[in-house]
């Protein structure tokens, strides 16, 4: 049904009430870090648990409950200026991912496949592709960016496109709230009249509700722009394959095929298809969040006709503005930004000989197509943190000598893997990343020297396992050895990997049936301290397990099972926060007696230690 865009939607605010539909989204949003962040509440996650589940839908049901501001922070942009951020409390996060479940639900089916931002398994690489794969013989890139697209949506142009599919009343004055909540600045409360936060979880999804609105109606463009099957051929290009067929018969009375080499090989250098052909027009186009392109297969008079009819659509329709800087018309030759690729149109051709039922066939493949090249200047920017880019020639980092030695390998791997595995689709990443990878590994090398107080050569020569490999190990006691490889070689590198699924026909359920395992132990209704089964649980959340001293022994059990949760009672949960959780209450089996995982202690180091008392 929601693939249909006239269904619509009654009753969503009874969906509310559905405790599953909470313990979802809780499960969604627990692991993220972000959430001990606090609001303008001053609450993180902690403390989270059912009971917080029912007040709030209580609240929900008795229409008193009110969100609140969220609280402003500012994050550098990379041209230098500040983007702001809007912080949530937990309580709003928490509502705002169940809004989240139920409008994706809607409104996910119906989405342009042109569009790539936000949305489930569809990333820029996914956007890049479909460059690729559909933008093949473009004259002009349309390159499009709605200024402060973020801060001026209109509240009451996003409620009407909501009140399109849903007729939910309660449902739409939610989430009007939430639009209008203001935010927080030297505490100071600021009232918000357009716009949507950053930074609240369900934005994203509100921007591409918004903006899906611009996506029809480009695809109402291109229905109207296109014209034509396929370019005319071209008349230098007829003749050249009439004097190719002439040389042809020729050659087959005579044997000499010299001039028909000659002239096949000309033929094979002369566009086939009118470049200029008036019958033949492509539009095509892709979207990330406030981000387009547009691939116009026409002339410049009308690339430029496009771009007022954006401007005006924006302005007049949707209430939007296109930055005049980023806004401009670029010839396929030269070089255009797009999600911090620069895009190209590939200057050579290849020439394939295939073989088909009438006999072998030669043609040209790769003419015209986009190049996705990593920018210069993006490349500098990333490996000014290693050593000098003049003769990259790497630097130790002194930030990194009070970390273990294989704690700052994988530092390594992680920037560095992160940086060129977004550039995985660049067409020169061989090239590029070689001097990239030669200027971290030596900067590696000499971090390890500084920390051992060694020269490079031995650093080099104590972790080298063959050609271009480079490995530290570690015994654990008890266990298999572990190996961890330096990122040091283009081989290690995954190219052109794209992560990319079609929409399914039919729409996938599963994911809201499915509930993890925080999800089980929460309705267990259990201590997981105590063992007490009275009362409301509450879940115990903390940043990372690196944090923990292991000195309490209620930190002791969260790193034996390696979890950054606890489901606590009331009880034990204040107690744990006032530092009076004693291990005299530790939850027993029950038959009354304590498991062997239970009784035993963490060591010096770490690991487990089998308990002194035997259990009998």
């Amino acid at each position: 049904m929601a693939q249909k865009p006239e269904v619509q939607f009654d009753k969503l605010f009874q969906k509310l009430y559905n405790v599953e539909l909470w313990l979802l989204a809780y499960q969604q949003i627990a692991p993220k870090p972000g959430n001990m962040t606090t609001g303008v509440d001053g609450k993180t996650i902690d403390k989270a648990g059912l009971k917080l589940i029912t007040e709030m839908i209580a609240d929900l049901k008795a229409s008193r409950y009110l969100p609140c501001p969220a609280r402003r922070v500012y994050i550098p942009k990379a041209n230098g200026r500040l983007r702001p951020l809007g912080i949530p409390s937990f309580r709003d996060k928490l509502l705002e991912t169940v809004l989240k479940l139920i409008l994706e639900a809607i409104y996910e089916p119906s989405f342009s496949n042109c569009s790539h931002g936000f949305r489930p398994e569809r990333s820029c690489h996914t956007a890049f592709e479909q460059i690729k794969r559909e933008m093949t013989g473009t004259r002009w890139w349309v390159e499009g960016d709605i200024k402060g697209f973020f801060d001026h949506v209109n509240h009451e142009m996003l409620l009407r496109i909501l009140s399109k599919r849903i007729t939910d009343k309660r449902f739409l004055h939610l989430i009007g709230q939430f639009l209008k909540a203001g935010y927080v600045e030297d505490w100071k409360h600021h009232q918000t009249y357009t716009g949507v936060p950053q930074g609240g979880n369900l934005s994203p999804l509100l921007a591409n509700v918004y903006l899906n609105e611009l996506d029809q109606a480009m695809h109402a463009k291109i229905a109207a722009f296109n014209k034509g099957k396929a370019r005319k051929t071209s008349k230098e290009y007829r003749r050249a394959s009439g004097r190719v067929e002439r040389a042809k018969k020729q050659a087959r009375q005579n044997g000499n095929w010299t001039e028909y080499k000659a002239l096949r090989k000309q033929m094979l250098s002369i566009p086939s298809g009118e470049l200029q052909d008036p019958e033949y027009r492509r539009l095509f186009y892709t979207r990330y969040a406030d981000d387009f392109l547009v691939a116009v297969i026409g002339t410049k008079t009308e690339a430029i006709e496009l771009k007022a009819w954006l401007e005006q659509y924006l302005r007049e329709e949707l209430q939007l503005e296109l930055s005049a800087e980023k806004t401009l018309i670029t010839h396929a030759r030269k070089r255009v930004r797009f999600l911090g690729y620069d895009i190209i149109r590939w200057k050579g051709q290849r020439i394939v000989r295939t073989q088909t039922k009438r006999g072998p066939i030669t043609r040209r493949s790769g003419a015209y197509q986009p190049r996705l090249l990593m920018p210069q200047d993006k490349i500098s920017a990333f490996a000014k943190t290693y050593g000098d880019t003049r003769n990259w020639h790497g630097k130790h980092r002194n930030h990194l000598l009070n970390l273990s030695e294989l704690e700052i390998l994988l530092i390594y791997n992680a920037e560095v893997r992160g940086f060129l595995g977004y550039y995985s689709l660049a067409d020169n990443l061989t090239k590029e990343a070689h001097k990239i990878l030669w200027l971290t590994t030596g900067s590696f090398f000499r971090t390890i020297a500084g920390k051992r107080q060694s020269t490079v050569k031995q650093v080099a020569r104590s972790i080298k396992r063959g050609p271009g490999r480079y490995v530290m190990t570690i015994h654990p006691e008890g266990k298999p050895i572990k190996e961890y490889e330096l990122l040091s070689s283009t081989r290690q590198l995954k190219k052109g990997v794209i992560n990319y699924h079609q929409p399914d026909l039919k729409p996938n359920v599963l994911k809201y049936k499915s509930r993890t395992e925080l999800g089980k132990r929460l309705l267990a209704q259990r201590c997981e301290w105590c063992g007490t089964r009275e009362g409301m649980m509450e879940v115990h959340h903390v940043r990372k397990l690196g944090n923990l001293t292991g000195k309490a022994a209620w930190e002791r059990q969260m790193i034996q099972r390696r979890r950054k949760t606890m489901v606590l009672c009331e009880q034990c949960h204040d107690e744990l926060h006032a530092g009076k959780l004693v291990a005299s209450k530790r939850m027993h089996r029950e038959n009354g007696r304590a498991s062997y995982a239970e009784r035993c202690t963490v060591g010096s180091e770490g690991r487990a230690v089998k308990p002194t008392v035997a259990i009998q």
